[in-house]
Formats: structure tokens, sequence, C-alpha cells
């Protein structure tokens, strides 16, 4: 039922689009909907999940409002509703895509699966926990090293531009090492129950409060490093809960982020929420599709462009390959600091094909991630990394590649560090019960 719902709200987007693109947007945001009440039972995929809130959020009703109401960002000027549907075109093929992957899959929990509560733990864990406070306490105090970058408002006029080296270093990888301590910290102490372990986590949650302020902090930083415990707590059972915080989050809580951080000093207001440009990224693909001529096949070179983010600007692979470079993007956008969704950067290497192809790879990756959730497994690093890839997916299909990769990667390393920490908490081994012969 839930394959048929799909593929026909896919066809009926499209002919929608056809005949006008704010219409097409409305039936994905439909589509999403109908596709997320589906997916509320225990067991089905959290990647889904988390995949249909981020194109509820993205992707549908905010560009359908746009477009409708003909509002322009980045004095690029009101996009013709050829580019608009080209646009809709690929998000639906990409879509299609992340649905294609999972042909043959059950919906179901896997047979024998329950959602039961843990296992009582071993004793002994206060060593691991007195660990994991103590890195978050080292990564807090690490970012009054530079309190420019985390405790003062960004924007300010005169300012010079903060070193990307610096701000990783001293800001992004901090904040997300407090944040996932917090979170290891967190999942331990619903599991024990103790004042102690309730106290660690307390404690560990006022250091993360106070250092993901919305002075200066990015929300990837939020999304990366909370996420994961919202995941964690909701992924298995409250589903739709998952759901309705991660489009709360963004659709509410970003443009009042971005008017505390940014808006108090330019003197902006949210009058024109909620056509915020946090909510931009189709309308710059549409605006790169029109405005921009048709660009050579990359065959790979676009995304390997966008994914050697790590590296030097000098050294950074296919520079040419950047569509966000090209003189009619940099000449028609006033913003330099655009988002391109990845699905559109797989377009430019490999046509119409591109968008499926990326998102049958997505998809194929992230089953392995959903067999990893399980609120009953092992804190370690493995299935720490796997909350944290799961959240960095809604950042990922937002873009730029090149401003979510720090923050992925700070959030990697950071759950790394946490699940060495979190090495004893282990599940005890239940003793095998002896063998006991019926009796009549």
């Amino acid at each position: 039922m839930r394959a048929l719902s799909f593929w026909s709200g896919i066809a009926i987007a499209f002919l929608c689009g056809s005949l006008e693109p704010a219409w097409g947007y409305a039936v994905v945001c439909a589509l999403s909907l109908v596709q997320l009440s589906m997916l509320g039972a225990p067991g089905a995929s959290v990647f889904l999940l988390i995949h249909y809130a981020t194109i509820l959020t993205y992707f549908s009703l905010a560009p359908a409002m746009q477009i409708a109401a003909d509002i322009s960002f980045w004095d690029t000027g009101v996009i013709g509703p050829v580019a608009h549907m080209q646009a809709l075109t690929l998000l639906l093929l990409y879509m299609a895509g992340v649905e294609a992957a999972r042909f043959g899959l059950p919906d179901a929990p896997a047979p024998g699966r329950t959602d039961a509560a843990p296992q009582v733990q071993s004793t002994g864990v206060a060593h691991p926990a007195l660990l994991l406070l103590s890195g978050a306490i080292s990564a807090f105090a690490s970012l009054f090293i530079r309190p420019d970058l985390n405790f003062i408002a960004r924007g300010i006029p005169g300012a010079d531009d903060n070193v990307p080296v610096d701000f990783i270093v001293y800001s992004t990888l901090p904040k997300l090492i407090v944040l996932i301590c917090f979170v290891a910290l967190a999942i331990h102490a619903m599991r024990r129950g103790t004042f102690w372990s309730w106290c660690a986590a307390g404690l560990a949650l006022a250091m993360a409060a106070f250092a993901a302020n919305p002075v200066n902090t990015a929300r990837q930083v939020l999304l990366i490093g909370l996420l994961p415990l919202f995941i964690h707590v909701f992924g298995r059972s409250w589903r739709r809960t998952l759901a309705l915080l991660i489009f709360g989050a963004i659709a509410g809580l970003g443009p009042v982020l971005n008017l505390v951080s940014r808006g108090s000093i330019w003197g902006e207001t949210l009058t024109t929420f909620p056509y915020s440009p946090d909510f931009d990224a189709m309308y710059v693909v549409a605006g790169i599709l029109e405005r921009a001529s048709e660009p050579e096949l990359g065959w790979g070179r676009y995304l390997l462009s966008a994914f050697s983010f790590f590296l030097p600007r000098d050294l950074k692979l296919f520079p040419e390959f950047d569509p966000l470079g090209w003189p009619a993007i940099l000449g028609n956008f006033s913003q330099a600091n655009l988002s391109l969704p990845p699905f559109t950067t797989a377009y430019f290497d490999f046509g119409l094909a591109g968008p499926v192809m990326f998102g049958l790879a997505i998809s194929a990756g992230f089953r392995v991630l959903d067999r990893m959730v399980d609120p009953r497994a092992a804190l370690s690093g493995s299935y720490l990394c796997a909350l944290v890839l799961l959240a960095a997916y809604v950042p990922f299909m937002r873009g730029p590649i090149l401003g979510w990769g720090p923050f992925a990667a700070s959030g990697l390393i950071a759950a790394l560090l946490a699940g060495l920490l979190s090495s004893r908490f282990r599940p005890a081994r239940r003793r095998a019960a002896p063998y006991a012969s019926g009796v009549a």
C-alpha cells in the first residue's frame, strides 16, 4: 500500500507540476505527509522517516508557497515556470531513486524483533561516565580559547573573516564533542536510571546548551549533535514524534535562530516568514537551470569537486566543475554562499539519470545504517556514528556539501571519541539457561 501511494503520488506530482509548478510541490507535500503516516509503525525505516521529514520541510511546502507568491531571493528576480518544473523533475527523480532501492524490503519489523526495554547494564560503569563527562568538560573549556568564534555574534561590520580551519578546531568540533558526550550520557542515564547517571547527563546538557548558543552556532551543529539522541529515543517507537521534531525544529526554530544571531544586528524581522532564505534550495536550483547555459556532463567530476571540500581551495578536485562558481551564477545571484542539493549536482554529472542513481546509492547506504539503529545496542562508536550519519542527512540534503562536510566530519569524530569513552556501557550477558528436559 505504501509503495502504491508513493508511485501514484509521484505521477500526480509530475502531471500537476506540468500545469503549474506550485501544484506539483503541493502534491509532494501531501505525498510526504502520507508516507510519514505510513512509516509510523516500529520497525520501519528510520532513514525514510528522516528523508520524508526533510522533503516536507525544505522541498515541498516552502517552494510551493514561494512560487505562488512570486518570491525573489538574492536579487535574482522571479524564476519562470519552465525552470521550476525542471527543478521539480530532478526532485521527483531523486525521490524515485530512494524508493526504488527499497524494492522487496518489508516495512514491518523483522520476524522475532521486539522493542523491549534494554537489558540491565553491568555494574562498574562510573568510570566511563566520568570519562565522558571529562571529555565534555575539556571540549567545553576549549571553546574559550577563541571566544570570538563562539560567544560573539556573527556579522559585525568590519570584523575579519574567520579562518575555516580555526572555526572547525576551536568551534565546530568542540561543540559537537560536548553534544555527543551529552547524548552518550543521556542514553546511559536512561538505561541505568541512577541518580548519579542523571546528574552527569544534566551537567553535560547544561554545558551543551551554553556551548550551542544561538548567538553564533550554525543549525548544523544542533542537527548533527542533538538529533542523534531523538533518533535513539523516538526512532523505533514514537516515530511520528521524531518526524514532527525534525520538521518543527527546522521550519520553526531555524528562522528564529537567524533572527537572534543576525537579525537583531541588521534590524531584520520575521515578516517574510515562511519565505525565508533558509528554504531557498529549490529556488536556487531553478535559478541555476534558468540563468546558466546547459553545462557539459561531468561524469562524476561535479560530485568529486563538491566532495573535495576537505582539501585547500588550490588543491580542490576539478574546481572548474563547481556550478556555484560559474560566472553566469555569480553574475545573477547577490549571495555567494548558495546551497545546492546534491541530487542537482548528480544531474550535472549524469543528466536525468543522475538524481535516480544518486537516490539509489544513498538509500542503499542508509539501509545499512537502518539495521544498526537499535536502542538496545551497545553504546559504541559505530552505533553513535550511525546516529550521527542519519542526523546529518538533513543538512546534507539541504546543501551545500561544502558547508555540510565539516559539521558531519566533526560529528563523526565526536561520535568515535564518545564511543571509545563509552566502551564499558555494555549489556550484561545473560547466562544461558541450563537445558531442562521436558516433564510429562
